[in-house]
């Protein structure tokens, strides 16, 4: 029987955990503290995923004595696990989700930067801004359809062409910026 596919989110958790060991408490005030924040599970959703992301061998846990003296379970990934987050960056952009799924292709974004090549990168967002251009042009022409253009559906079809043509150009700007600055370590870490 083969393994159910990881979930978007299982995906997240191994790409925050393969940056460095964190605990579930960690974990989740990175959720809570950053514009990871869409992505902010319940306890009752995190720890589950843990324990699942660790029972296929993608995680290991470890467990850490505090100076408080409280358990804490520290996370790390594993080979596989890293192999796998590996594949999942490097999974195309489906233009038939791209409305739906945009925040997950950032988030996919924000961490290739040390776990792939650049030019891998590179197509990707050339991948997303072809995708994107297709979306934003078919809901221009969904909305060019529609009998009243000052209707409450026409006007919020306008604030999803509008978003993703902001999206549309901040991709194009990223790649020109990857395309003419040299690489250089990323001191954030």
């Amino acid at each position: 029987m083969r393994e159910r596919p990881l979930t978007d989110f299982e995906h997240i958790l191994l790409g925050i955990i393969a940056r460095g060991p964190l605990s579930g408490y960690q974990l989740r005030r990175y959720f809570a503290d950053t514009p990871a924040s869409v992505y902010q599970p319940s306890p009752g959703a995190l720890y589950p995923a843990l324990r699942r992301l660790r029972d296929r061998g993608l995680l290991v846990g470890e467990n850490e004595v505090s100076a408080g003296l409280r358990r804490r379970e520290i996370y790390r990934v594993t080979d596989a696990g890293r192999r796998l987050h590996r594949d999942w960056l490097r999974h195309p952009v489906d233009a038939e989700t791209v409305g739906r799924d945009l925040g997950l292709h950032l988030m996919r974004f924000m961490m290739m930067e040390h776990e792939q090549p650049r030019e891998q990168t590179l197509e990707f967002l050339a991948d997303l801004a072809v995708a994107l251009d297709r979306f934003v042009a078919d809901m221009e022409r969904y909305l060019a359809s529609l009998p009243r253009p000052t209707g409450h559906g026409a006007l919020a079809v306008r604030h999803g062409i509008a978003v993703h043509r902001a999206s549309l150009q901040w991709t194009r700007a990223t790649l020109r910026t990857l395309r003419t600055h040299p690489e250089s370590p990323d001191t954030s870490a």
